[in-house]
């Protein structure tokens, strides 16, 4: 079978679909538009057995080969970013204040075209391929993919596959590391509560300002004189919100982090001292407060054997050369971690950038992706469960 020339046969289609996802993200828990071009989608491929409505708006579709076998299940999230585009795109999104600004709009265009070359080779086929099309993955500290689980997308199966465009990585370039490749994601929030009072007066108040840059200042110590050096970790404050007026002692003061990590002590830890350190400012400061503390996202931790199997695939497909068996892990995080603590699997990037590119980061309003890999990502993801 020669998969490659039959993707650039519908490239072009690719692309389209790929545009149309583009101009109408939607954000977490709101994919409805998405979930029906999906499912058009899937009905114009024909032959898959179609679930709505998973988890939300998730979409899950099987497809039977002619001899039993496996059942392997393929993986793209679809929702979107609240991010205002400024990419000059003529097909920028439609929808004011969302955009995929992390790719998205690839990952489900891949994985409609590995449902097209699937189709294709349904005779070549043994055993099951299961389309997981994932609502709200940015939707951390909760995410889609524990209500698609719970709801049997791995029901039965024996290994799970996903990928990530990566602007990292050079365009077209398929990147791969055995145990983790993302980091745990949690989340806290905290509120200071103090006492209003005249900034000429600061002493008649109880200036709940100070006490949060205190703590901001006192957890930076947390990584640097309570976790082994040797390990990763990372505590960032995002938002930082105090005062109204020049003249007036604050009277509240509320922050928000992120904490990332790899090593379950390492978690533990940063949990432990945010805690310790809010409850001390409390005291030295005589302020009330509260704390919120949420477990998000697990790590993301690749079955060696399946990073294994997918280097091999890619390799087959692409060459030598354009593989890559990455050495150092990515802090970000994702929910497909919940996949691979229930299946063996492998989550895996897809590069995107082409020499010479200026590298606009996930995320950013500047993000374009890359439409020469849609046929690449959608080739590989349709080898990898052909193969198994």
């Amino acid at each position: 079978m020669d998969l490659i020339n039959e993707a650039k046969g519908f490239e072009s289609h690719l692309i389209d679909l790929r545009r149309w996802f583009h101009r109408h993200p939607e954000v977490s828990t709101q994919e409805v538009e998405t979930s029906k071009k999906i499912l058009e989608e899937l009905s114009d491929i024909g032959g898959y057995e179609i679930r709505t409505n998973v988890g939300g708006h998730g979409i899950l579709a099987e497809i039977i080969g002619k001899e039993a076998g496996k059942t392997v299940c393929l993986r793209a999230d679809m929702d979107a970013l609240s991010v205002t585009e400024d990419t000059g795109l003529p097909f920028s999104s439609e929808n004011s204040g969302v955009m995929h600004a992390c790719g998205h709009d690839h990952h489900i265009t891949m994985l409609l075209g590995a449902a097209r070359l699937l189709k294709l080779h349904q005779e070549d086929l043994k055993g099951t391929v299961r389309l997981i099309f994932q609502p709200a993955e940015e939707f951390n500290p909760r995410g889609g993919a524990r209500n698609m689980i719970a709801e049997g997308a791995l029901q039965n199966a024996d290994a799970v596959f996903g990928l990530h465009v990566w602007p990292n990585l050079p365009a077209g370039k398929i990147g791969v590391k055995a145990g983790p490749q993302m980091a745990a994601s949690d989340r806290f929030t905290i509120e200071f509560l103090g006492e209003t009072s005249h900034g000429a007066m600061p002493d008649q108040g109880n200036d709940a300002l100070v006490a949060g840059c205190q703590f901001v200042n006192a957890v930076q110590t947390v990584v640097s004189r309570n976790m082994d050096p040797m390990l990763s970790g990372v505590i960032t404050i995002g938002t930082f919100q105090s005062g109204s007026r020049y003249n007036v002692v604050p009277g509240s003061c509320r922050l928000e982090g992120t904490v990332r990590s790899f090593e379950k002590n390492i978690r533990e830890t940063a949990e432990k001292r945010i805690k310790e350190i809010f409850e001390g400012i409390k005291i030295a400061f005589s302020i009330d407060g509260e704390l919120t503390y949420e477990h998000g996202y697990n790590a993301v931790m690749n079955d060696p054997e399946m990073a294994d199997y997918v280097l091999c695939k890619a390799e087959e497909l692409f060459g030598k050369e354009d593989t890559i068996r990455l050495d150092k892990p990515a802090m970000t995080a994702e929910d497909f971690a919940f996949y691979l603590e229930k299946t063996p699997g492998a989550f895996y990037w897809l590069g995107t950038t082409d020499e010479g590119d200026k590298v606009w980061p996930l995320h950013s309003a500047h993000y374009k992706g890359n439409e020469a890999v849609l046929c690449r990502g959608a080739v590989l993801m349709a080898k990898l469960a052909l193969d198994y």
